[in-house]
């Protein structure tokens, strides 16, 4: 062999090599970049809207007796075997002009299946988020038994990010005596009607929702709960007024009243938040105390 073909043969091996690390640096920057694409991140921006996970909470179903928030038997409720995932997110419209938000945007994938869920609210509304305005939003999705992750994802036109990784909870084989959360709200500790006053106007705040308690008309997204003691015994047959407020404090979606304002549907998905999550179960009680005083005003 000549000395110049040998080399013209080094020279063509040392470009094949600088090729192949090529092509290898760039496969291993798609598999990075595809890796990075599919880490959940909390906060998204996607299609001109941004998009935040404020939290997320499994629910157990109406037999399990977990340390965790659960749901007692109300309609509505997962079915046996199911875990319900529910997710508070928030939406904000970054641009200058309304943008739309479905809620079905929002899905949970088995990666290992291909199994996706949809939200349980199967209500198809199209909510429009003006220019640099807010809008909370919670829903909810039924699991049944799967043994790999879930993710949580949202789907934008021909977008999709990762919010959250998550693994459903197995049934656990715990005593009723260590449920946070009765199935009865007898069970809880007795209601102090003015400490739940305090609740209710201050660290809860949920007169800026409900409004003043004085008089129905006035501003507000809420249902109005001064005459709460008779409206609410009224809202799901065979439920007492305390026991309504406890199950809607627990999921606020389990039964979404029919009007907040004059005329006005109350919004689906509820925007209330899971308050179970958030209080002791004596303030449960002295919330849930107060709601059945109110009978009228003030």
């Amino acid at each position: 062999m000549s000395a110049g073909v040998a080399t013209l043969l080094r020279s063509s091996w040392k470009r094949s090599r600088v090729g192949l690390a090529l092509l290898l640096t760039l496969a291993g920057g798609g598999l990075v970049l595809r890796a990075w694409l599919q880490q959940p991140r909390r906060e998204v921006e996607q299609g001109g809207l941004r998009l935040r996970l404020e939290r997320a909470v499994w629910l157990h179903e109406p037999t399990d007796h977990g340390d965790a928030a659960r749901l007692p038997g109300a309609a509505g409720a997962p079915g046996p075997g199911q875990r319900r995932l529910v997710v508070e997110v928030t939406a904000f419209n970054p641009r200058g002009t309304p943008l739309d938000f479905t809620p079905g945007e929002l899905r949970l994938a088995d990666a290992t299946r291909g199994t996706e869920w949809t939200p349980v609210e199967a209500d198809p509304a199209v909510f429009t988020v003006g220019p640099a305005r807010m809008l909370p939003v919670t829903l909810s999705f039924d699991v049944p038994p799967t043994p790999g992750p879930v993710r949580l994802e949202w789907v934008r036109g021909s977008e999709r990010a990762t919010l959250l990784a998550t693994g459903r909870p197995p049934t656990p084989g715990v005593s009723r005596t260590q449920s946070r959360w009765p199935l009865r709200v007898e069970e809880l500790p007795p209601g102090r009607e003015g400490a739940g006053s305090v609740l209710f106007h201050g660290r809860l705040a949920c007169a800026s929702c409900h409004g003043g308690l004085a008089r129905v008309e006035g501003p507000r997204i809420a249902p109005f709960l001064g005459d709460f003691s008779r409206v609410g015994a009224t809202r799901v047959a065979g439920k007492s007024a305390a026991q309504y407020a406890y199950e809607s404090l627990l999921d606020p979606n389990a039964f979404i009243a029919p009007e907040c304002v004059a005329g006005v549907p109350c919004a689906r998905p509820s925007v209330m938040p899971l308050y179970g999550e958030s209080v002791t179960q004596q303030e449960m009680a002295d919330l849930v105390r107060y709601l059945v005083g109110l009978q009228g005003g003030g």
